[in-house]
């Protein structure tokens, strides 16, 4: 009998440390097509293969134009939709489990426009893309990183109006 408890221990342990080692390119794959509705499935499985080749990750959209992942990390990616909107994504550790997940997806979605400053919108999702209604409990740090980010585009989107005038 201890035999068996043992054994249920150890897997639902093993089972819970793997539910953890879950990493931003998984959590994309499985991504509902209409939260992007102009990128495929396929295409988003493209841009995980051609940044593991080391290859320019560049897909054509749904509408036709160019999309590129431009960075993929364990824990983050970023992708040009077009040359209106960059999308960024951060998986974050939770220090307090909402729903019985211990990770945010955070999605920073941000629209440029003729002048020199873009506007960011923040969405919190589970890792299986539901919605949360309410901002998870974040630790200073996290929410430094995910500020620091929408402004990082910011900056990014000034220098180049700047270059270009």
């Amino acid at each position: 009998m201890k035999r068996w408890i043992t054994a249920i221990l150890l897997v639902l342990m093993m089972g819970q440390a793997s539910a953890q080692e879950l990493k931003i390119r998984d959590i994309f794959k499985q991504m509902p097509d209409s939260l992007i509705p102009y990128l495929s499935q396929n295409d988003r499985l493209d841009f995980i293969d051609f940044m593991d080749s080391n290859m320019k990750a560049e897909v054509t959209n749904m509408l036709g134009g160019k999309s590129e992942m431009i960075a993929l990390a364990d824990d983050s990616l970023s992708i040009r939709m077009n040359p209106s909107l960059k999308t960024d994504m951060l998986l974050l550790p939770l220090a307090e489990p909402v729903d019985s997940f211990n990770q945010v997806v955070v999605v920073i979605e941000t629209f440029y426009t003729d002048s020199i400053y873009g506007e960011s919108n923040v969405f919190y999702y589970a890792p299986t893309w539901q919605l949360l209604k309410n901002e998870p409990i974040l630790s200073e740090d996290q929410k430094q990183r995910i500020q620091k980010h929408t402004l990082q585009n910011l900056f990014k989107r000034d220098e180049d109006f700047i270059n270009k005038h």
